[in-house]
């Protein structure tokens, strides 16, 4: 809430009123689906690399980027179910982006309370 609070705050003290207000969370259902499309895609794995050895620009390559897409798709159905651990896998897509980062975290576990969606969701996008 205070991250939502605090964007608000700056739009209108730059002088704007917004023309609605949107939360990414009212589209979590959406968003899980379009991950598991890119996962069958092949467009994104599960990765088991730590924040640390993720960080940067230049951060090795992922062990994990050419998992089979089954295995890919599987954990990510554990991490929606609170399987597995926070920090010990993400969601990570296969593409490069403009200043160089590759394969930027798309979803990650965090086993705390959403504000708006209660305890339903413990994976969320980045």
């Amino acid at each position: 809430e205070k991250f939502f609070v605090g964007i608000l705050d700056m739009v209108q003290w730059l002088g704007y009123k917004p023309y609605a207000i949107t939360h990414s969370s009212d589209y979590f259902d959406q968003l899980y689906e379009w991950a598991c499309d890119l996962i069958k895609k092949g467009l994104a794995y599960v990765c088991h690399q730590t924040a640390e050895e993720v960080k940067g620009i230049n951060a090795p390559p992922s062990p994990w980027r050419d998992r089979p897409i089954p295995e890919s798709l599987q954990l990510f159905q554990d991490m929606k179910h609170g399987k597995i651990d926070e920090g010990e896998a993400t969601l990570r897509l296969k593409v490069t982006l403009e200043e160089g980062k590759q394969d930027p975290v798309a979803y990650r576990i965090k086993f705390v309370e959403h504000h708006r969606t209660g305890d339903r969701w413990c994976i969320y996008p980045t």
